[in-house]
């Protein structure tokens, strides 16, 4: 899909080597900063109205404010096609809620989604070097991230419980509807670690998991490899794990091969220690969820593809026209836990087949294609569509626009070979 693109503010029509280094720098420093506040900041809300689960994600109006300076500087684009595909959804959405308007009906649900969808539409521009330096500035951000996990750990070795933050935080600005603290398995008194910050153990392997999906497509650096994988392991988070076995034929190409070797003939050791650790019974358990109904991953994967055939094959009402928007509460797990929908089947059931196909073709246009790489745009795609499980949760729209759909990657330089780039 071609990708056209008109400037948000003025810019002058000869701009200076010197000047566009700034403006590129000026991005880096924006999106950098923008991503600590959002990782850090993500289980805060903001309150509106005076209901108790009337709130909107803080990550969100940070989004709003980063977009903001890019356009005052004159760097934001708009992109002509998303935005002509976000319109299409804009309209067909908004008809079908004007048919099916009831008092069930959320048109907050609606509006937030349109919101969130902008961020589709948006683009900036930074030459191959500068998006390099962005994605190095991100790892620097997950290392701080992998580290608190481990963080996690030795704080619950030390007999001190693992750091609550939610706990201390005041009860109307936490993100509701999210496990923030859980056990490995039910009854042990080991937490998984969420690394104080982020929403669950899920989300924290999902983080490391794009990490080193990144590090093996544009760096390969042995060291930040060793100590993403160390933390992943640890997290104990299957989905973070799924998501980077699912991302592997997409890099494996720039593995050399001596390392390949060496990684297979360290798999006893990787066996034994994963199965000292008490990892391969965790593994176990969740590799039998998809079968076993109400359980996370059951919930999380089998679910949204059953109700997608359901509605495809049900009534032509709601598969053209869709249930409504809040028609599609959260799930529950065996054990009582609310797990949400993933993005496509809710989409897909609240607003019709027509709808969902403008909708997917904007989020496929903005993540994939112009100058990022396959790799990077995959594990966003998969992070957001399959992994997360929440359509209306901006962090991980924002994940996907900072790390591939905002981002038009000009003057496509080589990447440094991976066995070059080990060395260093």
């Amino acid at each position: 899909m071609a990708m056209t693109a008109d400037r948000l503010g003025a810019a002058p029509a000869r701009v200076s080597s010197r000047a566009r280094l700034s403006d590129s720098d000026f991005i880096i420093r924006v999106f950098t900063l923008e991503m600590i506040a959002v990782v850090v900041t993500q289980k805060v809300a903001v309150p509106i109205g005076s209901a108790a689960e009337s709130q909107v994600a803080l990550a969100l109006l940070l989004h709003v404010g980063a977009l903001g300076l890019l356009a005052l500087r004159g760097l934001l684009r708009v992109s002509a096609v998303s935005l002509l595909l976000w319109c299409g959804f804009a309209f067909v959405a908004g008809t079908a809620a004007v048919i099916l308007v009831s008092p069930s009906y959320s048109a907050m649900s609606f509006f937030l989604l349109l919101i969130i969808s902008t961020f589709y539409v948006f683009r900036v521009e930074l030459d191959r070097e500068a998006y390099l330096k962005w994605l190095r500035n991100f790892q620097l951000i997950a290392v701080g991230a992998a580290s608190l996990v481990f963080f996690d750990w030795a704080t619950q070795a030390a007999g001190l419980g693992m750091f609550d933050l939610e706990s201390r935080m005041p009860e109307r600005i936490v993100y509701l509807h999210y496990n923030y603290i859980q056990p490995i398995h039910w009854g042990s008194p080991w937490m998984k670690p969420n690394a104080i910050f982020f929403l669950e153990t899920s989300h924290i392997s999902q983080f490391i998991a794009m990490a080193i999906v990144i590090e093996l497509t544009c760096f390969f650096r042995l060291r930040y490899l060793a100590f993403f994988g160390a933390a992943l392991l640890s997290t104990f988070g299957g989905t973070g794990m799924l998501t980077l076995l699912a991302s592997l034929p997409f890099v494996l190409g720039r593995v050399p091969k001596g390392v390949i070797l060496g990684g297979i003939l360290l798999l006893p050791v990787f066996y034994l220690g994963a199965d000292a650790i008490g990892l391969l019974d965790n593994v176990k358990n969740r590799s039998t969820e998809l079968s076993a109904r109400g359980t996370s991953g059951e919930m999380r994967f089998a679910r949204p593809v059953e109700v997608v055939v359901e509605t495809l094959f049900g009534d032509e009402g709601d598969l053209f026209l869709g249930k409504g928007a809040g028609e599609m509460p959260k799930g529950k797990s065996v054990r009582g836990a609310n797990f949400a929908w993933a993005p496509y089947a809710k989409v897909f059931v609240e607003y019709g087949i027509i709808a969902f196909s403008f909708w997917l073709l904007l989020t496929l246009g903005a993540m994939f294609g112009h100058g990022v790489p396959f790799a990077i745009s995959w594990v966003v795609f998969l992070q957001y569509q399959f992994m997360n499980g929440s359509l209306n949760v901006p962090l991980h729209s924002i994940y996907a626009a900072l790390l591939a759909a905002a981002v038009v990657v000009t003057k496509e330089r080589a990447v440094p070979a991976a066995r070059t780039a080990a060395s260093s």
